[in-house]
């Protein structure tokens, strides 16, 4: 097994009472301001706040409710399509509009993009490095990245780990961090071992290509991403881009997005969860809700609407 960090015991924290303001909270769309009121090391209350105003509201005030996808899905440049989808379907309900089968399809794959998109972008580019010591991976032995590899996953493609290894070096050794600049390297909560480090890193730069072209299934059927331009009251308007050629183009993207996701992705995202179990401990609910997604021809749902309660 490869050598992690182990943590030194923390003196304990004296019993106070002080707020705690975080402003902006990044890695989000939008932002947000959180306080934190700490009583005897815990959290007694907490506030949010919003502090991005976008003004959608006020936009669409006075334009044609068919106008309305359009402005909405640019609330956000990464969960793009699902404000313009949601907007579409909201003038359709009021309306009474059935869509034809072959324009719920289209708009089944579209959305489906955006899953694949978003979870990929989320977990390797939005907070992966909370977790993954980047500098620490420098000291990994790539042959022995490559037997983790494997183990993590069977299936997983060989991937280089010493040009990984040696770009990142070079990166180190210009000052030119991009990406991995003004993080916390070294800090002791950090719990990966460096060839853990290395792989997790290997992975978040071969994601900042394949979320590329996850991206591309949306432009297929949806003339461009961010912001598809295909929708409408009433159905898609890409009719003429169904035929063979961009159909396979789709399900080529598809499946080597979904190889990405079996062999590399869920492989990670287990692993992560295995060396920090103890963060199962901080935060979270046992309530959860879903929409529903993913209509069939009949109006059932691929992802069924529904709730938890109490796990």
């Amino acid at each position: 097994m490869p050598r992690r960090r182990t943590n030194p015991p923390q003196p304990p924290i004296e019993n106070t009472s002080k707020r705690v303001v975080i402003d902006p909270l990044t890695r989000i769309e939008g932002h947000l301001r959180i306080e934190v009121q700490i009583e005897n090391d815990a959290v007694n209350s907490a506030w949010s706040t919003g502090t991005l105003f976008r003004g959608v509201e006020p936009i669409l005030q006075g334009r044609n409710p068919e106008d309305a996808w359009l402005f909405t899905q640019r609330l956000c440049g990464v969960c793009t399509y699902v404000h313009g989808s949601t907007s579409v379907k909201c003038v359709e309900d009021a309306i009474g509009v059935t869509i034809p089968n072959n324009a719920r399809i289209i708009r089944n794959l579209l959305m489906g993009a955006q899953f694949l998109h978003d979870h990929i972008v989320h977990f390797y580019h939005l907070h992966a490095l909370d977790w993954v010591d980047v500098v620490s991976s420098l000291a990994a032995d790539p042959s022995e990245t490559s037997n983790l590899a494997r183990n993590l996953s069977g299936n997983a493609s060989d991937t280089d780990f010493t040009a990984v290894q040696n770009r990142l070096k070079s990166l180190i050794e210009s000052g030119q961090l991009g990406p991995f600049a003004s993080g916390y390297w070294g800090h002791a909560a950090y719990n990966l071992a460096p060839t853990e480090n290395l792989l997790l890193v290997a992975h978040y730069l071969e994601a900042l290509q394949l979320q590329a072209k996850t991206a591309r299934m949306h432009a297929i059927f949806g003339g461009k991403n961010p912001h598809i331009q295909s929708l409408r009251v009433g159905g898609v308007t890409c009719r003429d881009d169904l035929n063979k050629s961009r159909i396979t183009e789709f399900r080529s993207l598809l499946e080597e997005t979904t190889r990405f996701i079996n062999d590399k992705y869920l492989p990670d995202v287990t692993l992560l969860a295995t060396v920090y179990k103890d963060w199962t401990s901080y935060g979270g609910t046992g309530n959860f809700l879903c929409y529903g997604e993913f209509p069939d021809s009949a109006g059932n749902m691929l992802f069924p609407r529904g709730v938890i309660f109490d796990r």
